[in-house]
């Protein structure tokens, strides 16, 4: 069962990595982007954890931006997919 549950694995990250190959640049950038902003708002919330949440609507802004952008940008390449 496990080389199974191991071949399905190893198929599986080929044809992402087939996909990724095909992917446009353009779409590549965005999704570093996103990555980007998620990797900020991870950053603040270990922030606020370690040193507190004094200014806690300066928190809120950051963290609700960063996810607001990731959310947005991983949205407009359908929106545009469906207009063509």
């Amino acid at each position: 069962m496990a080389k199974s549950t191991s071949s399905d694995a190893h198929m599986l990250i080929r044809s992402l990595r087939t996909a990724y190959a095909a992917t446009p640049t353009n779409l590549k950038i965005i999704d570093l982007y996103v990555v980007y902003a998620i990797v900020t708002a991870v950053i603040q919330v270990v922030y606020m954890g370690i040193v507190g949440s004094f200014p806690f609507n300066s928190f809120l802004s950051g963290v609700i931006s960063c996810v607001g952008t990731a959310g947005t940008c991983s949205l407009s390449p359908h929106s545009s997919q469906q207009r063509e």
